[in-house]
């Protein structure tokens, strides 16, 4: 397991005890465009716990062929907010947050739409911030696995051939009828 997801799995962890064991308010918070990163830090800035579910995605330069890492936000625009409000917190220190539009509403109120703490560990769980730490001992090939993430996400693949140096798998997905060829990370999958 690299060093990047410990340290991912770690702060995955600690935020969900936090939510657990702290009684937080938590509702969903809209960011200005392209400003997820900005109002995360705006946030946390300012006291408030936030949490921005994010994905990887490793890239190659285009001349040099070297490999990098790219996060982004898996909801666009979107990110998550926490208030205490026994401390002084509300949700006017939530909006008054740089990079922050507004805040999720179902009611003509303008009240937030506040997330239950069991199902905001849930969300966190579900998420892990964008990766499944995942060591691919469980991929065996032949066997018949489902995918979690990317285009194909709920259907199941019959794995074809694993490469355990890349964490990369090639598998066979039915879609329509018909047999389509897969090339995805050992990330993708569900046990």
């Amino acid at each position: 397991m690299s060093a990047e997801k410990k340290k991912l799995n770690t702060e995955v962890e600690l935020l969900k005890a936090l939510v657990r064991s702290y009684p937080l308010l938590w509702c969903v918070v809209f960011a200005n465009p392209k400003c997820e990163r900005r109002a995360f830090m705006g946030l946390m800035e300012a006291g408030v716990i936030a949490h921005l579910p994010e994905e990887s995605f490793e890239r190659k330069q285009p001349r040099s062929k070297k490999k990098f890492t790219v996060r982004k936000p898996i909801f666009t625009r979107y990110l998550f907010a926490g208030i205490d409000p026994a401390n002084g917190q509300d949700w006017s220190k939530v909006q008054a947050c740089d990079g922050v539009e507004g805040i999720v509403s179902l009611d003509g109120t303008g009240r937030p739409y506040l997330i239950d703490r069991l199902d905001m560990v849930s969300l966190i769980d579900r998420l892990n911030t964008g990766e499944r730490i995942a060591d691919g001992s469980f991929i065996q090939v032949g066997k018949v696995l489902q995918l979690v993430k990317g285009p194909f996400s709920g259907f199941d693949v019959r794995v074809t051939a694993y490469e355990a140096a890349s964490e990369t798998f090639r598998g066979e997905v039915s879609v329509f009828g018909r047999s389509t060829p897969l090339t995805a990370s050992v990330d993708d999958l569900g046990r």
